[in-house]
C-alpha cells in the first residue's frame, strides 16, 4: 500500500509538471507571437519609399498606438525644416513597394528651430496591422517669411514626403 501511494504521489508530481511546462510554453508562444498595440518609430527626412528606411536622417519620432480599430499617433519632430506646415497622413505599405493612403489626419507646424508636435488619430480596417505617417511638406504656407521651397512668385514647388518607418500594432 504504501508503495502505491507513493507511486500516485510521483505521477502527480510529474503530471503537475509537466502541465506546467506544457502552459508554460503555450504563454511563451503567446507572447512570442503577439503584435505590440504600441511602438516607436523613426521619421525620415525626404523618405518616401512608403514607410521602408531609405538611410536619410531622422527628424523627429512617431509614437503609434493602437486601440481597437482606431490608430493613434503622436508625433515629435526635433529637428525637421523650420517654419514650415506639414500635411500628416496614415499611410498602409502593401506588397511590391507600394502604399495605400488610409487618411489625411492633420496639420503640424515647426517653429524656427524645426521643432513641432501634434497628435491625431485615425479609423482603420481591423485586419490592417502595419502603418507609417507621411509628413507632407508643401511650400508657401507659413507667413510671413518666404520659405525655401517657394518660387519667387510665390508658387509652390512639388511636396517634398518625410515618412516614419512601419509600424506593426
Amino acid at each position: 500500500m504504501g508503495k502505491h501511494v507513493r507511486n500516485r504521489r510521483q505521477l502527480r508530481r510529474i503530471g503537475l509538471t509537466a502541465l506546467a511546462v506544457v502552459l508554460g510554453v503555450g504563454v511563451w508562444q503567446g507572447v512570442a507571437g503577439a503584435t505590440a498595440t504600441s511602438k516607436t518609430e523613426k521619421i525620415q527626412h525626404n523618405n518616401a519609399n512608403c514607410g521602408r528606411s531609405i538611410g536619410t536622417p531622422q527628424i523627429g519620432t512617431a509614437d503609434f498606438s493602437r486601440n481597437g480599430n482606431t490608430v493613434s499617433v503622436d508625433v515629435n519632430l526635433t529637428s525637421a525644416d523650420p517654419d514650415r506646415v506639414f500635411t500628416v497622413q496614415l499611410w498602409m505599405p502593401k506588397a511590391g513597394g507600394h502604399c495605400k493612403l488610409v487618411g489625411g489626419i492633420g496639420e503640424i507646424e515647426t517653429d524656427d528651430a524645426g521643432m513641432g508636435h501634434g497628435k491625431y488619430s485615425s479609423p482603420v480596417d481591423p485586419k490592417s496591422h502595419e502603418f507609417f505617417v507621411d509628413l507632407l511638406m508643401g511650400g508657401c504656407v507659413k507667413a510671413p517669411k518666404p520659405l525655401a521651397n517657394c518660387l519667387p512668385d510665390g508658387a509652390k514647388v512639388a511636396p517634398v514626403d518625410n515618412d516614419s518607418l512601419i509600424a506593426n500594432l
